[in-house]
């Protein structure tokens, strides 16, 4: 039988662990409280500002101006609207390395088209002038130095061409072929699904800029 020294003794080690396992416990917390930071939930519209082009950065890159033609017998388009708005079809596609030169180079092989020297396609009628552009949605919006994308834009500038329905019917013809190739979806400028009545809203846009087009020349 314990006498009272003993039983005092594992009464005093048995209260010392307990301080000994609060103190570990203490230290833990502290440590933890340290580690913690304040995370900033990063939304659709976050990822969409890094990775997305503005229109502005898209204006740019399809500008005639702006782009050095390997071939200097180009005729340079002159802007005829003061105030226009881009035509744009987007496709997005699941696989992140779905699109770049070697495979947009492939699938236009029947258009006349040129890879500009900043890194965008423009399609062209038999007279060496701009239908439209396609480039890559993402920055830096070019193809160039083996970039990847899964998301790609078509954008006509009825400012760059008189031939603003033309180029309109070329073009989605092209963004529907290649939504079809590349197994992806077809959008509309502000990257919904593109809708039969979005898609005619489009086409009465062209035709009133042609329109336009047609009275400034008259």
């Amino acid at each position: 039988m314990l006498n009272i020294a003993e039983i005092l003794t594992i009464i005093v080690g048995f209260l010392l662990a307990l301080v000994f396992i609060d103190g570990i416990r203490r230290s833990i917390r502290i440590k933890k409280n340290k580690l913690k930071v304040t995370l900033t939930p990063v939304t659709k519209n976050k990822i969409e500002e890094e990775n997305e082009l503005e229109i502005k950065t898209v204006k740019k890159l399809i500008n005639e101006e702006e782009l050095l033609n390997d071939d200097p017998e180009l005729p340079k388009e002159v802007p005829i609207l003061n105030n226009h708005t881009l035509i744009i079809f987007n496709l997005s596609s699941e696989d992140l390395d779905c699109f770049s030169y070697s495979s947009i180079n492939k699938k236009l092989f029947s258009y006349k088209y040129f890879f500009e020297d900043k890194g965008i396609f423009t399609l062209r009628d038999n007279d060496g002038k701009i239908l439209f552009s396609l480039l890559n949605s993402k920055k830096p919006g070019s193809f160039l130095n083996g970039v990847t994308t899964s998301t790609i834009a078509l954008v006509l500038d009825p400012s760059n061409t008189p031939k603003v329905v033309e180029s309109f019917d070329l073009m989605f013809s092209l963004a529907k072929s290649f939504s079809e190739k590349f197994s992806c979806n077809l959008l509309d400028e502000n990257r919904n699904p593109l809708t039969k009545q979005m898609l005619e809203h489009m086409r009465n846009k062209s035709q009133e800029y042609q329109r336009q087009h047609l009275a400034d020349v008259s």
